[in-house]
């Protein structure tokens, strides 16, 4: 990408808001692949004659000056081994320099969020000529507007920008996951958490933003990536990174490879099984880091461990009874299910999930005693009554009821059906 079409990528990518000036020296010397021109005061200014340049992009003037983005590094401090992100400090919360104030339902086709979409004002003709030439330059123009001046892309080039060139132009998406998108967009490679989105940005129901992120998924626009964050209280908050297609990076914990290594041992052995003292061989690592991996494993449900009768194994080996005539068993690994690293699916969500020290998970949903007297049907049916107009998810029914994915599923299922 040339110097010019990198400058309203980055433009682009700030969404309805617009960027301030200031704003965006900061995205063009953070920016991957690294901007290969030098950002003097003579480049600075070839760079705001290129923006006036641009028919693409508008200037506007909004009513208060706006503070200059500040850049964070999330995966700074993830551990490699584990993956998971244990951050050095814990600052109060940062003021959010675009509040979200989602545009509905405009006339004009416009969509994002622009907290002061009415307010501002159009000053593309008192910066542009009819002629596409710079009226004044950007010394000027900072002197005149500051920090609040701001390049906004118009809605076809922030569209096309977002959802990448694979994908259909044409596609139509609601105004909320727009804006979903939008976020997720300006966090660039950093992208965006699912609890931030719910939490912090959108301030809504983690149920609700479910479904604005539901058509993201669908259309190939947004990947998901499970995150651990260690917080101050040090328990683990698992939840979801989203990040747009051109931004996704597949990162791996040293953990994660070691449980597909395992995984395909004994896939390809028969019966699916391995002595542990052979799985060790193979792994060549530390007593420490194999039992830390096999841990994983099990409370992933991805292998267990069992005991088999060593005469089984190799009847030819040693004495198979012990001196009190029991038979000599040996510790084994058995494959359950095999590793995948398709990652997160669009049914999971981790923003209500904590674990403590002890790996323990949090559920967002108590668990309720089982009425015997009652069929389940109709005790599943009096949880989704209890939760009111939010309502609950198959996994939380699951969970309350404590049965599995696929009960819980055909308990969903069965929902609309009994209530005819």
């Amino acid at each position: 990408m040339d110097p010019w079409s990198a400058v309203a990528d980055e433009v682009a990518l700030e969404g309805l808001d617009g960027i301030t000036i200031p704003s965006l020296w900061i995205r063009l010397q953070d920016r991957q692949p690294k901007f290969h021109l030098k950002l003097d005061d003579s480049t600075k200014e070839f760079i705001w004659r290129s923006l006036i340049g641009n028919t693409d992009l508008k200037f506007y003037k909004l009513p208060e000056e706006r503070e200059d983005v500040v850049l964070s590094d999330r995966f700074k401090d993830v551990d490699p081994e584990t993956g998971t992100e244990i951050p050095k400090s814990f600052p109060t919360t940062k003021k959010d320099v675009y509040p979200v104030h989602i545009i509905l339902e405009n006339k004009d086709g416009i969509q994002g969020s622009c907290v002061f979409f009415k307010e501002r004002t159009d000053i593309t003709k008192h910066v542009r000529s009819k002629s596409l030439t710079a009226l004044v330059s950007l010394e000027e123009a900072l002197e005149r507007y500051g920090r609040k001046l701001v390049v906004v892309a118009s809605q076809t080039v922030r569209f096309r920008t977002l959802i990448g060139s694979e994908s259909d132009p044409d596609l139509k998406l609601n105004d909320d996951s727009y804006c979903v998108l939008e976020r997720v967009g300006r966090g660039r490679w950093q992208g965006e958490l699912q609890s931030d989105l719910h939490g912090c940005a959108f301030k809504t129901d983690a149920r609700k933003l479910h479904y604005m992120r539901k058509s993201l998924v669908r259309h190939g626009l947004v990947t998901m990536q499970s995150h651990v964050t260690r917080l101050k209280s040090g328990q683990q908050q698992h939840s979801i990174l989203l990040l747009l297609n051109r931004f996704h990076v597949n990162r791996r914990s040293k953990y994660d490879i070691l449980m597909e290594c395992v995984s395909n041992i004994l896939e390809q052995l028969p019966g699916q099984f391995a002595t542990l003292i052979t799985v060790k061989e193979q792994l060549n690592l530390n007593e420490g880091t194999c039992k830390r991996v096999f841990q994983y494993m099990r409370s992933s449900k991805l292998i267990e461990f069992c005991q088999i009768p060593l005469e089984e194994l190799d009847p030819s080996a040693g004495p198979c009874t012990t001196t009190k005539g029991t038979k000599v068993r040996v510790r084994c690994l058995k494959l359950v299910k095999p590793y995948s690293k398709k990652g997160v699916t669009d049914d999971d969500d981790y923003d209500e999930d904590e674990e403590d020290e002890t790996g323990a998970r949090r559920g967002a949903f108590p668990p309720e005693s089982r009425i015997m007297e009652k069929d389940v049907l109709s005790q599943a049916y009096h949880i989704v009554l209890s939760c009111g107009t939010k309502g609950i998810p198959k996994s939380g029914i699951g969970y309350r009821m404590n049965v599995g994915k696929l009960e819980s599923r055909m308990l969903s299922l069965l929902q609309p059906r009994r209530a005819e």
